[in-house]
């Protein structure tokens, strides 16, 4: 990411350096509103690399966009059910799109790693006894 502001319509992104950690810090243009994220928060380099690709421009402004107004509003209780019910459903087709294996295949998996353990046990001890 640049050292000079990006600008996401109503929003700059900047990234920072620090003695122990960088941040990328989200503003207002206005400055009422802010937040940052340090380099050991797995969002930091998801916000550089979508920060830096104009095809995510849209995308991230509207992210930016949601996090302001969740983060700077008092909203009210249907509002906070219907976001908890958003976040399972997303979560939900997360886990429903990550590929599980079958038994047999992890069997396998299991086997294939017994044998790789005991090639590299054996090529040991074959090391061992020619010294």
């Amino acid at each position: 990411m640049k050292k000079e502001p990006l600008q996401f319509g109503n929003f700059t992104v900047t990234r920072e350096s620090g003695k122990e950690f960088d941040h990328i810090r989200i503003k207002a243009v206005s400055g009422i509103w802010g937040v940052s994220f340090r380099s050991d928060n797995e969002q930091f380099e998801r916000i550089r690399m979508m920060a830096n690709d104009k095809q995510f421009k849209s995308y991230f402004e509207s992210w930016i966009t949601m996090v302001y107004l969740v983060s700077n509003g008092m909203p009210d209780l249907d509002f906070i059910g219907d976001f908890f019910e958003s976040y399972n459903a997303m979560n939900e087709r997360f886990i429903s799109a990550s590929k599980t294996i079958s038994d047999e295949e992890d069997a396998k998996i299991i086997e294939e790693e017994k044998k790789i353990i005991e090639i590299k046990e054996e090529l040991q001890e074959e090391g061992d006894s020619h010294e």
